[in-house]
């Protein structure tokens, strides 16, 4: 129940920050926009690609899958194509302008055809690592500064506003929290060896302590 609570104020707080930068957008957009740089643009535009988190998750998958977690390899997939789907019904239902359309004299390293909220970029690659943090909590610290450069270099090429990247947090949360929570409750318990299953070696001490003892001699009187 804590888990869960924490996971709802984590996604109202994301929420009410979406709103609360909006005023903002336009002058943040611009700062980030004064911060490029001729020998910086081009890793960020390799960074920002499609093909990255396209690659990012495939690996995720397959290497989960290879280690015959088919079971997590699914959710990674299932959870990030869910919440790229969603988003892409929010674009239109929002049908927001993206920033190089709407500021005046701002230019942008790249365009893109459909609307601006939410990121799906963020939300794809926040949804994504979310759930593969859970399910390899030595990756958490990785996962999220992926996800994290990721949403930062939509905001450098000037192809989405803040609370663009926001709003798709806070639609990864969701769905990351229903993959978490529904899909891969018992994920740890599986953890234990590559088939999924427990290790033998606990099972085996606990059948040594409980099992049959040897029987005791008489004593001689």
């Amino acid at each position: 129940m804590t888990s869960r609570r924490a996971w709802g104020w984590a996604f109202a707080g994301v929420c009410a920050a979406a709103i609360a930068v909006w005023p903002a957008d336009p002058a943040v957009s611009r700062w980030f926009a004064a911060q490029r740089r001729p020998g910086l643009d081009p890793a960020v535009l390799a960074l920002t690609s499609a093909w990255t988190l396209t690659v990012f998750v495939v690996a995720a998958c397959v290497w989960l899958a290879a280690r015959r977690r088919l079971r997590e390899s699914l959710a990674v997939a299932g959870v990030t194509l869910a919440t790229l789907g969603v988003g892409s019904v929010l674009k239109v239902l929002v049908g927001r302008h993206r920033p190089y359309e709407s500021l005046a004299d701002f230019v942008s390293l790249k365009t893109a055809a459909d609307a601006s909220f939410p990121s799906n970029h963020t939300s794809g690659a926040f949804a994504a690592c979310l759930v593969l943090a859970g399910i390899l909590p030595r990756l958490r610290i990785p996962c999220v500064l992926f996800a994290v450069s990721i949403a930062l270099t939509r905001l450098y090429i000037g192809v989405h506003y803040l609370s663009d990247v926001v709003g798709g947090l806070a639609l990864a949360l969701a769905f990351a929290f229903l993959a978490r929570t529904w899909i891969l409750p018992a994920a740890p318990a599986e953890a234990g060896s590559p088939g999924g299953g427990a290790d033998p070696a606990p099972v085996a001490a606990e059948a040594g302590r409980t099992g049959p003892s040897l029987p005791v001699p008489p004593s001689t009187p």
